[in-house]
């Protein structure tokens, strides 16, 4: 059963081009993980700045290895210290979703 992941990203605003090069620099390795169907950055267009990861893995396992991959554990110890709140990560399943 796949897994969804959406993550959120709202850095201070005096950091948001440094974190916005930082956020898309994990996204090729993580888009050329085993088990990675969907690796997407987007950012917000209306009120307060922040990013958006949306993820689809094959598996928990994926999610997993993910998680522990070199260039995720780089990217969490470099964007911390940018942030306005702590990042927040919602792991979900499908309802109904568009083939």
């Amino acid at each position: 059963m796949s897994i969804f992941v959406f993550a959120n990203v709202c850095p201070k605003p005096e950091h948001l081009e440094a974190a916005e090069q930082i956020l898309r620099a994990a996204v090729a390795p993580s888009r050329l993980e085993t088990g990675c169907l969907r690796y997407d950055l987007f950012r917000t267009v209306q009120g307060e700045t922040s990013f958006q990861f949306y993820e689809i893995y094959v598996d928990q396992a994926a999610l997993v290895a993910h998680a522990q991959s070199a260039h995720f554990l780089s990217l969490k110890d470099q964007i911390t210290p940018l942030l306005a709140q702590p990042l927040t990560i919602s792991i979900t399943s499908a309802v109904d979703v568009a083939a």
